[in-house]
């Protein structure tokens, strides 16, 4: 018996503030090429793609729970605060930076 199955990804990109609320910009045209069904082989199978939904968030770590990283600079949610992202990879304040999983100390909750 087949099951539908629900698998979300997140993509950042990095693009200029003017090009943010541009009819058909960039944020338009990356979103047509990720959001085309498509056909993928696995193993011997091939798994048809079909797009449901798509949704952009500019990120604003002045009034979101995200931010870079301050080891690597990698976008990072604190789990320890309010709202957060799940989108973003897990992260948490140390010694008063945020920072994410994989640069977290070892014994940390958080640390991946």
């Amino acid at each position: 018996m087949k099951k539908t199955i629900l698998i979300n990804a997140s993509f950042l990109v990095d693009i200029e503030e003017t090009e943010i609320y541009k009819d058909f910009g960039i944020i338009d045209q990356v979103t047509n090429e990720l959001c085309q069904g498509q056909t993928i082989q696995i193993g011997m199978n091939e798994v048809n793609v079909e797009w449901e939904s798509c949704s952009t968030v500019v990120l604003d770590p002045g009034a979101m729970n995200c931010g870079r990283c301050s080891t690597c600079g990698r976008w990072t949610t604190d789990r320890e605060k309010n709202n957060v992202l799940l989108q973003l990879s897990n992260g948490a304040t140390f010694e008063g930076e945020l920072r994410c999983d994989d640069c977290l100390p070892e014994n940390h909750r958080w640390s991946f």
